[in-house]
C-alpha cells in the first residue's frame, strides 16, 4: 500500500509540473503577441527634379525597434544605406536620420543616371518596403554634329535648314529670323506663307532669294529652364543689280549736284562712279562719294560741288562681283540762270516789235501766259463799236425782209 502511495503522489507532481510549464508558455506566446511590428508612417514621394539639383526621400517608420532600415536602388539591387551608415561608394548620396524613425536618403547634384525608383526596406519577416521614384528633368541641348552649319548657295535652288536637339522631356523646335523679319515659304503651287517663325526640325525654303539672306535661329525648349538657339547664316549668291531713281538732274551752273544708285549683290560688289571719258571718281575738293551698306544693299550718291560748264554729261554707276557686273547712267544737264528785263527796255522792245519778248527761262510760265492775255483781249470802244454796228445791219435786214414779203402778198 505505501508503494502504491508514493508511486500517486509521484505522478500528481508530474501533472502539476506539466500543467505549469504548459501555463509558462502560454504566457510567453501571449507576450510575444503582444510585441509591436514596425509600421511607415506615410508613403515615400516621388520626386521630380532638374538636371544638378539635389534630391531627398524621406522614410518615416514607427515602432522600428531593433529592426533595422536599408536604402536600395530598385534598378541595380545596389545597397546604399543601413540603418545609420552609409555604404554605396557614391559620394553624392548621404543620409540623415533622427529618433530611430526617420530616414532621408539625399542625392546631390543630381545626373540622369540617378533617374529610377528608390526603396526603403525593413528587415522584418516578412520584410516590408516603399518605393520612390526620381524623375530628372534636362533642359535642352542643340546636337551640333547634326545640326546645320552656315549655307552659302545660289537663287533659284532648294535649301533645309535642320536643328536637332536633346533633352528630357524631349525638346520642341521652331524657327525664327533676326530682328522678327517674315520668312517668305512656298507650301505649294500658288500657295505661299508669310510668317514670323516655323515650328520644326527642318526648315525647307524653295527657289531661295536674295529676300531669304540673312541670320535664322534655331529655338529649343522643353519647359526646363533655359532654352538653348542656334544662330545658322543663310547667303544667297547673285549678279549685281541696279537702278537708278533719277536718271536726269538738272542744275545751276555754281549748285551741288546729286546722284543715287542703288544696288544689290552677294558677293559684295566693287561699287564706284565715272563720268564719260574719265577715270574712275574718287572723294576730294570737288566730288563727295559715300557708300551705305545693309546686308547685300549698297546706297551709292555721288555729289558734285560748285558746278562748272565742264562738269556737266553722263555719269555711271558701275557694281561688280565674281558673278558678273552692271552700270547705271544719269545725265547732268545745266539749268540756264533766268534773265530779268527793265520797263524801259521793255517799253523800247514794244514800240519795235508791237509786244514782249515771251519769257522762256524756269519759273516764267505766268508772266508769258499774262502777256499774252493783255495783247489778246479788245479793248472797251473797240468791243461798243463792234455791238452798235452789228445792231444797225440786223435792222437793216430786218426792213428788207419785210419789203419783200409786201412785195409777195
Amino acid at each position: 500500500m505505501s508503494f502504491l502511495h508514493h508511486l500517486y503522489l509521484l505522478i500528481l507532481i508530474l501533472i502539476s509540473t506539466t500543467i505549469d510549464n504548459i501555463g509558462s508558455s502560454k504566457v510567453v506566446s501571449m507576450k510575444k503577441k503582444i510585441v509591436k511590428m514596425p509600421i511607415f508612417v506615410g508613403p515615400i514621394p516621388n520626386v521630380t527634379i532638374a538636371l544638378g539639383r539635389d534630391a531627398n526621400f524621406p522614410c518615416l517608420v514607427n515602432e522600428l525597434g531593433a529592426y533595422r532600415a536599408a536604402w536600395i536602388r530598385v534598378e541595380t539591387k545596389a545597397i546604399l544605406t543601413i540603418h545609420q551608415h552609409v555604404i554605396t561608394r557614391n559620394y553624392r548620396i548621404n543620409l540623415s536620420h533622427s529618433d530611430n524613425r526617420n530616414f532621408i536618403l539625399h542625392i546631390r547634384d543630381v545626373k540622369q543616371s540617378d533617374r529610377g525608383g528608390y526603396m526603403c526596406q525593413l528587415n522584418t519577416v516578412p520584410m516590408i518596403s516603399q518605393v520612390g521614384y526620381l524623375d530628372v528633368l534636362v533642359p535642352p541641348d542643340i546636337i551640333v554634329d547634326e545640326s546645320t552649319s552656315d549655307i552659302i548657295t545660289k537663287e533659284g535652288t532648294n535649301v533645309t535648314l535642320k536643328c536637332r536637339a536633346k533633352g528630357y522631356p524631349e525638346p520642341s523646335i521652331s524657327w525664327r529670323r533676326e530682328n522678327d523679319e517674315p520668312i517668305p515659304l512656298i507650301l505649294g503651287i500658288g500657295k505661299k506663307l508669310i510668317s514670323s517663325s516655323y515650328e520644326g526640325e527642318n526648315l525647307n525654303i524653295t527657289r531661295v532669294t536674295r529676300v531669304h539672306m540673312g541670320a535664322y535661329l534655331c529655338i529649343a525648349s522643353n519647359g526646363v529652364p533655359p532654352s538653348v538657339s542656334r544662330r545658322v547664316l543663310l547667303y544667297v549668291q547673285f549678279p549685281p543689280v541696279l537702278w537708278v531713281p533719277n536718271q536726269l538732274v538738272g542744275a545751276h551752273v555754281g549748285e551741288t549736284a546729286s546722284f543715287d544708285c542703288h544696288s544689290e549683290a552677294y558677293p559684295v560688289s566693287i561699287n564706284f562712279w565715272k563720268k564719260a571719258g574719265s577715270e574712275v571718281i574718287l572723294s576730294n575738293k570737288k566730288f563727295d562719294v559715300s557708300l551705305k551698306e545693309k546686308s547685300y544693299k549698297v546706297h551709292m550718291r555721288l555729289s558734285i560741288r560748285n558746278l562748272e560748264k565742264k562738269d556737266f554729261g553722263t555719269y555711271s554707276c558701275f557694281a561688280k562681283n565674281s558673278l558678273g557686273s552692271t552700270q547705271g547712267s544719269i545725265r547732268l544737264y545745266e539749268i540756264p540762270l533766268p534773265t530779268s528785263i527793265s520797263n524801259n527796255e521793255a517799253g523800247n522792245f514794244k514800240q519795235m516789235n508791237g509786244d514782249f519778248l515771251k519769257h522762256q527761262s524756269r519759273g516764267s510760265a505766268k508772266t508769258s501766259r499774262g502777256i499774252g492775255l493783255e495783247r489778246d483781249l479788245p479793248s472797251v470802244e473797240a468791243t461798243i463799236r463792234n455791238s452798235a454796228e452789228t445792231r444797225r445791219n440786223m435792222t437793216s435786214l430786218l426792213i428788207i425782209s419785210f419789203i419783200i414779203m409786201d412785195l409777195c402778198i
